[in-house]
Parts: structure tokens; C-alpha cells; sequence
């Protein structure tokens, strides 16, 4: 880095002295102070569709050849903001406008000295990657797996996109998955899906769930039909369907499996004198509690928390709705037999 050897203000020779508790350079004839502060660097973190970020290979020193984010300082008159999609723009030939403020830290090189990098996120556009003013080349790279970077203030930039992101993007893949299987009717095996956790609680807790939901379907007016009913039966049927929501999901439960399950208890509920809608408020109402229940667990303080009993509750609806289908079928079998 280079100091200064002259006053800028009557061409002096300057001197140095601790003043404010710091060595500075000064002018003995003048009085001016020279204050040496950090230049201010823009950077931006560009990602696209398919979760890799925008990096270009430096052309000049310091660290060329090294591959880091579109960087440059600011300019008198210009903000922060403006330069970082100046910088984008020239380095890398994309367009962009800033989504948020990513990083801000400070970093010492000989070249420079003490520099202080701002790092925007930004999103593109228009414009098409071009390797421009002081780069070789530019390049997306996975997120996950980018080459060593010039410049640590960026590495430890992207750790931190990385931790906002995370749960955002575990949302996303969660939720891409459930509905790609939704759309195909296959079933999403466990471990690929965020309400995974949620599905073992629920099974773990499934006595406490069928006492919650016993005493209800006992009082409930849309299902009067089940007061009296033998306790001991009504809860086996519904740990079975607990532990089968659960087999269902895993994949050890075939669909003819479920169909003759359901099929089977709507055609005993029918010969058991059980009304059809209060056989259907029955199941509805032990939908109902699993997700009460798993919801009652804590405070869903973080957008994720909050994802998952969404789509836990998807799932419900998708299992639950099943269920009711061929219980409908079973219950009806018995009458279609007789006409």
C-alpha cells in the first residue's frame, strides 16, 4: 500500500505523530491530518435456478487467476448499492437489483491495505454472462462445491448466504418433492420429506392422540353414534390406522393393502349400525387430532416449523381422504349386495 509523502493541502513534507491513540501521518506546517480509512469494496452474490453462484476469474493482481464474486470499489459520487451492480455489469455482463444485504467485514491485502467489502445478494435481470472489465472468465459453480476463493471476506459471505438460505431451500426441495409425488400418486419415502420428524411423533405419541381422540367422538354431536361404543375396539382401529399412516408413508403398505383395510371397516361399521357421516366425522376427527396434537408440541417461531405442520397436514389430507374413499366403497358393498 502506498503512504503519502507530501500534504495534499501546502506540499509539505509530512511527519508522523500518535494522536487519538493512533500513529497518523500529519502536516508539521499546516496542521493537516491525514486519516488513512478502509476503501469501500462492493460485492454481489448472484444465484441462479439451479443453486449455483456467478464467479469470475480475476485477470489482474491481487490474486489473478483465482476465481471470487464480481467485486470493485465504489466510486466518489456513486452508493454502494450502485456499484456492486456497476461491478456485476462490467465484470460479468449480467444486469441485476439488489435483494439484500448479505455481509459487511474487513479485509487487509498489500495491494490495497485495509479494505471494507459490502456484499449484496442480487437477482438478475437481464443481460448474458460475459466475461468483461477485469475477469478472464465467468462462470456459475454449485453452491456447494466452489472452487477456493481470491478473498476470505468471501468465503465467509457465502457461509453466511448459505445459513439464511438453508431452511428456505430445505422448504423448497421438501415441498418439490411432496408434490411431485402428489401429482404421480407415489408415495415419498421417509427422510426426503421436512414433516418426517413430525410423522415419528406422531407415532411415538399415538396413545395419547387416540385418548384425545376418543373423548371427543364420545361427545361430538356429528358422531352420536359411537357413544356406548366399546372403547377397546374403537382405539385398536385407530392405532391400526396411526401405525398404518405411518407403513403407508414408508412404503411397507401396499395400495391394495390400504384399499382392503378401509373397505373391510366401512363394511363393519355398516353391519355395526354405524350412519355413514358419522362413520367419515370419525375419521375426519382423528385427522384432526394427529395434526392438533403435533402442534401443540411447541412455538413455531421459524418459518420451517411452520412448513412442516403445513405439509403435515397435506399429507393428512392426501392419507385421510383415501381412507374415507374406500371406506365409503366398503360400507356401500353390503347394500349394493342386497340390490
Amino acid at each position: 500500500m502506498k503512504t503519502k509523502l507530501f500534504c495534499s493541502i501546502c506540499a509539505s513534507p509530512l511527519d508522523k505523530d500518535v494522536l487519538e491513540g493512533k500513529e497518523r501521518q500529519l502536516c508539521r506546517k499546516c496542521g493537516e491530518i491525514f486519516y488513512e480509512n478502509p476503501l469501500p469494496v462492493a460485492a454481489v452474490i448472484l444465484l441462479n435456478h439451479s443453486r449455483e453462484i456467478l464467479l469470475v476469474k480475476r485477470e489482474r493482481e491481487p490474486s489473478k487467476g483465482m476465481w471470487c464474486l464480481p467485486i470493485g470499489f465504489a466510486e466518489i459520487g456513486e452508493s454502494i448499492e450502485d456499484a456492486a451492480l456497476r461491478e456485476l455489469k462490467e465484470e460479468a455482463g449480467v444486469e441485476g437489483k439488489i435483494v439484500q444485504l448479505v455481509h459487511v467485514g474487513s479485509e487487509y491485502n498489500s495491494f490495497y491495505g485495509d479494505v471494507l467489502v459490502v456484499i449484496f445478494e442480487v437477482e438478475k435481470t437481464g443481460g448474458e454472462e460475459k466475461a468483461g472489465d477485469d475477469a478472464m472468465d465467468c462462470r456459475y459453480f454449485p453452491v456447494m462445491n466452489l472452487p477456493k476463493l481470491a478473498f476470505g471476506s468471501q468465503e465467509n459471505a457465502i457461509q453466511k448466504f448459505i445459513e439464511l438460505k438453508r431452511d428456505l431451500w430445505s422448504m423448497r426441495d421438501s415441498f418439490d418433492t411432496f408434490i411431485e409425488g402428489t401429482i404421480h400418486n407415489k408415495i415419498v419415502y421417509p427422510g426426503n420429506l421436512l414433516s418426517d420428524e413430525l410423522v415419528n411423533i406422531v407415532q411415538s405419541n399415538s396413545k395419547k392422540i387416540i385418548e384425545l381422540w376418543f373423548d371427543e367422538i364420545s361427545s361430538n354431536p356429528s358422531t352420536k353414534a359411537y357413544r356406548g361404543f366399546d372403547k377397546n375396539e374403537l382405539s385398536s382401529s385407530a392405532m391400526f390406522i396411526i401405525g398404518q399412516f405411518e407403513a403407508w408413508l414408508k412404503g411397507t403398505k401396499n395400495e391394495n393393502e390400504y384399499k382392503t383395510f378401509y373397505q373391510g371397516l366401512g363394511f363393519k361399521r355398516q353391519k355395526d349400525g354405524i350412519p355413514l357421516e358419522d362413520l367419515i366425522s370419525s375419521l375426519s376427527l382423528l385427522k384432526k387430532h394427529i395434526w392438533m396434537f403435533t402442534y401443540a408440541l411447541g412455538v413455531w417461531d421459524k418459518m420451517v416449523d411452520i412448513y412442516r405442520m403445513f405439509e403435515l397436514g397435506e399429507r393428512l389430507v392426501y392419507f385421510f381422504d383415501k381412507a374415507a374413499f374406500y371406506t365409503v366403497m366398503g360400507y356401500n358393498r353390503k347394500r349394493r349386495d342386497n340390490e
